[in-house]
């Protein structure tokens, strides 16, 4: 199967591309891609950088230049959830983008639109609309097995933990407590990016299942004084495991 490999900095990548076989970089358009081999699978990689736009684009051309079966995500989040620390990892179930908002229309926070159309009787306006894009369940449910069950790199003698559930992207760094407090009380996620909600919803658009585990690189209240350097270090290791188990145990979807 071939297997696309997607993370907002090279940094976030260089674990897994050092266990893949014979990489070879190829170059479509302006944008880097790596193959390479793992287990039985094809794998790609590329840097698809901040932002849910540069994160589309990527996951698009990704799946279109090679055809992909299976996406995965991996990188950094900030925590959103009180109880989580530096270096905890999630394995996301579900992944919702809290920049678009549409409740002035009735609409859910983060709550998109689609088949947008002008009825003719008496123009008003239809749609479909949907706020959840979930990965894959049985990617996701294998990979937090082998998350629970294998020696995870200690951050600055901290030994993380591994939790599951909902992650929320958006075109914002948060960095402001009240603005974190407002999304944790509206959404109740784990953690806050800037990518995953919109592979999430790429991969749906194209049916390709889809695979994300993010490292958490700063506490909801920014109380941790951890270098990021550090902190890659641990957190590309960590899921670096995960990926290399999980793609040993995958016979396909």
């Amino acid at each position: 199967m071939k297997i696309g490999i997607i993370g907002a900095m090279d940094e976030e990548l260089v674990t897994i591309r050092q266990l893949i076989k014979n990489p070879e970089q190829i170059q479509k358009g302006g944008r880097i891609f790596w193959r390479g081999e793992a287990s039985v699978h094809e794998i790609y990689l590329t840097r698809c950088d901040p932002g849910k736009v540069n994160a589309t684009i990527a996951t698009q051309q990704m799946i279109d230049h090679f055809s992909i079966d299976v996406i995965f995500n991996m990188g950094s989040s900030g925590a959103s959830a009180p109880e989580l620390e530096v270096g905890d990892l999630i394995v996301a179930t579900e992944a919702i983008q809290h920049d678009f908002d549409l409740t002035a229309w009735g609409l859910k926070p983060g709550e998109l639109i689609f088949d947008v159309f002008t009825a003719e009787n008496n123009g008003g306006l239809h749609f479909r609309a949907q706020q959840v894009f979930c990965t894959h369940p049985k990617l996701t449910q294998t990979a937090f097995d082998i998350a629970q069950n294998i020696k995870l790199t200690k951050l600055e003698g901290y030994s993380p933990k591994v939790y599951t559930g909902r992650i929320i992207s958006g075109d914002q760094f948060i960095n402001q407590r009240e603005k974190a407090d407002e999304l944790w009380n509206t959404y109740h996620s784990l953690c806050t990016d800037m990518e995953a909600a919109a592979i999430a919803h790429t991969c749906a658009i194209n049916n390709v299942p889809f695979l994300c585990i993010r490292a958490i690189s700063d506490k909801a209240d920014h109380s941790a004084n951890i270098s990021f350097t550090g902190f890659l270090v641990a957190a590309t290791a960590n899921y670096g495991k995960i990926f290399d188990l999980v793609i040993k145990q995958f016979d396909g979807i």
